[in-house]
């Protein structure tokens, strides 16, 4: 009786926690946009500079119609640029990760890679690549893969040698050391890297909008932007922060599913 109860409490505090958690974002989301309607209103903003959020609303689903192909172009460059640059980035982290000398030659050349803005190599991809919409999924790899290998290989580099040393006196294979105890042991930092990896794959998706698009959100951004439509400029920049926080949110509920000591 005394373990039901326990368990009870438990469930109630569980369900608390993820009420909280919704609550609370929601709660943020409700006053920034009383906020700004409030202000824009108030001081009289003008429509081309910052239109309230009401504004904001009704023109993009008013539009939503223009909107619909360049949103779905995007989630798909988007996803599909994220979901092929995990498998490689963690495959990378892999291999690199079992020879020291390695990481300590390619770790650099990946930070570069991750701090460098893909906006200003995009020109000459295209160059190389052609101007192909499809092609800018080869854009979101380049720029999701190294962020993804980076917290990767630092968390597959950074286990007690300890456990290694006992898994090896016992007869375990390198193979089954890794994926035993140094995957086991990383998997917090694999998930973080994934969630970089959203955040990054949209981020590339959308700059290769900008840069060489006729199709795509950042393009429509920049049509609207041009004929002083700001209100479905900002429309669109509300969608594209969907479609990322969409794809963190998912990570985000798998890992909970998967590292289950970390909650």
């Amino acid at each position: 009786m005394v373990f039901v109860k326990t368990k009870t409490v438990e469930q109630d505090n569980g369900n608390t926690r993820r009420a909280n958690g919704f609550m609370a974002p929601l709660a943020v989301l409700v006053i920034i946009f009383a906020g700004l309607e409030l202000f824009t209103r108030g001081f009289e903003i003008p429509y081309y500079v910052l239109p309230s959020p009401s504004q904001i609303l009704y023109e993009t689903i008013t539009h939503f119609g223009d909107i619909w192909p360049h949103f779905l172009f995007t989630l798909k460059i988007t996803s599909i640029g994220f979901l092929v640059s995990v498998p490689i980035g963690m495959l990378l982290a892999a291999l690199l990760s079992q020879f020291n000398l390695l990481v300590m030659m390619v770790t650099p050349v990946v930070i570069l890679f991750v701090i460098t803005p893909m906006i200003t190599l995009i020109p000459l991809l295209m160059l190389w690549m052609g101007t192909v919409p499809n092609l800018r999924v080869i854009v979101v790899i380049i720029q999701a893969t190294p962020i993804i290998t980076l917290n990767m290989l630092n968390g597959f580099s950074h286990v007690e040698n300890e456990k290694l040393e006992l898994a090896k006196s016992v007869g375990a294979t390198r193979f089954q050391r890794f994926r035993g105890i140094v995957f086991m042991n990383a998997m917090p930092q694999v998930f973080t890297g994934i969630k970089l990896g959203c955040i990054f794959s949209t981020i590339g998706a959308v700059s290769a909008d900008f840069v060489a698009g006729t199709i795509g959100l950042g393009f429509r951004i920049l049509q609207y932007t041009k004929y002083n439509l700001t209100a479905l400029s900002y429309g669109c920049i509300v969608i594209i922060a969907l479609i990322g926080i969409t794809l963190y949110t998912v990570v985000e509920v798998i890992e909970k599913r998967v590292v289950v000591w970390k909650n």
